[in-house]
């Protein structure tokens, strides 16, 4: 059953940028999110979280394909 949740603006900003594409619900990005986090025993380490977060931004690219551009291994 759907419900409504309260959150700031800066935080559906933030959402909003993890958007693989247009019409990708925020159910899916916060699903996607909680798996990211659910597979952080993974622990990438701070210079690449840092350089996933940069190419995400200077190439405008879904998370996805900046991890695959990055050769990292994580099954999203």
């Amino acid at each position: 059953m759907p419900t409504t949740i309260q959150i700031e603006k800066d935080t559906l900003n933030k959402l909003k940028t993890f958007k693989e594409y247009n019409r990708e619900s925020y159910n899916e990005v916060i699903n996607k999110l909680m798996k990211l986090k659910e597979m952080s025993g993974l622990k990438l380490t701070e210079q690449t979280k840092k350089d996933i977060d940069e190419a995400r931004k200077e190439k405008d690219i879904p998370l996805s394909e900046a991890i695959k551009e990055l050769g990292v291994k994580i099954d999203l």
